[in-house]
């Protein structure tokens, strides 16, 4: 993507769990992890998509002559390398069982979107944010939508996995109200084991915006089997005790409710099965932060 415009997913309005107040996160293509308990496999690939719900599915055959590339076989193209996601069979999809993942935003396009809810955003203390997949893969476009509407006096945030170069974070870094931040593991074989890259640049870069001085919420995603141990919490609470600065930590538990969506994209959930952490573990975890005297948010599901 170029600057001037974004690939997007998702735009979700009303959302009360990605920063202060009643904001709008928007959701942006391609990611630089391979998380396996990933919660937005459709995140994953910088392209459009289709997503197929087979439990909608009437078998009325529209998207098969709808579809360029395979009409001589009567079937669709989806789930095979030659589809090109280009959306024809969803749009003549006429049960919804077709979907494309994957919409191309011009920043003037976005940034007219989400100042439609702005008198809500500001009465409620809450704004916009990016989300992913990685925003920051896409930090021209991010910043060229923050510059337009904090004129209008809009609160900014990004959730990022930080797995960037640093000179991502600058070009948004004087417009951003507030970093969301995850932490996978802290350390970097377990990391790799995980989501498929080791965490050196990643910690690097979280020493860097916190230095800067920038607003930080951490997130710590608890994965059974994974980094749900106190010594795997205790040594991630270390490392953001050691920026010495007081920053907020949230522990997110582990849920499996994405698994239809895997199913939707053709892909295998390499989590599929696994239960949630107990809430006994979780706040057992939550401890072992505040023991650090770090501030702990986390919610009892």
């Amino acid at each position: 993507m170029c600057g001037d415009s974004g690939l997007i997913f998702n735009i979700q309005r009303f959302s009360i769990h990605d920063g202060p107040g009643i904001r709008t996160t928007v959701f942006l293509k391609g990611c630089s992890l391979r998380c396996y308990w990933c919660h937005n496999p459709e995140s994953l690939r910088a392209a459009p998509e289709i997503q197929f719900m087979a439990s909608r599915c009437i078998g009325c055959g529209a998207c098969v002559e709808a579809c360029p590339l395979r009409r001589e076989e009567k079937t669709t193209a989806r789930f095979t390398s030659a589809c090109t996601g280009c959306g024809a069979c969803a749009e003549v999809c006429y049960s919804g069982a077709l979907s494309l993942a994957g919409k191309e935003y011009s920043a003037g396009d976005m940034t007219e979107a989400l100042l439609k809810d702005r008198e809500l955003m500001k009465s409620s203390g809450g704004g916009v944010t990016f989300s992913g997949g990685e925003p920051l893969l896409q930090a021209d476009f991010v910043a060229a939508v923050f510059t337009a509407i904090r004129v209008e006096g809009i609160h900014t945030a990004i959730e990022t996995a930080s797995n960037v170069p640093w000179e991502a974070f600058e070009k948004v870094l004087p417009l951003t109200s507030l970093f969301i931040c995850d932490i996978k593991a802290p350390d970097t074989e377990l990391h790799r084991k995980g989501t498929g890259v080791g965490n050196e640049r990643i910690l690097e870069n979280l020493r860097r915006l916190a230095g800067a001085g920038a607003d930080i919420l951490f997130r710590i995603p608890v994965i059974p089997y994974y980094n749900d141990s106190v010594d795997s919490i205790r040594e991630t609470g270390s490392f953001i005790k050691s920026l010495e600065r007081p920053l907020p930590v949230e522990l997110l538990a582990f849920h499996n409710i994405c698994a239809g969506k895997y199913d939707a994209l053709g892909r295998e959930f390499a989590a599929r099965g696994t239960e949630g952490p107990s809430g006994t573990l979780m706040e057992k975890l939550a401890d072992t932060l505040k023991a650090l005297q770090l501030e702990v948010i986390w919610k009892r599901q």
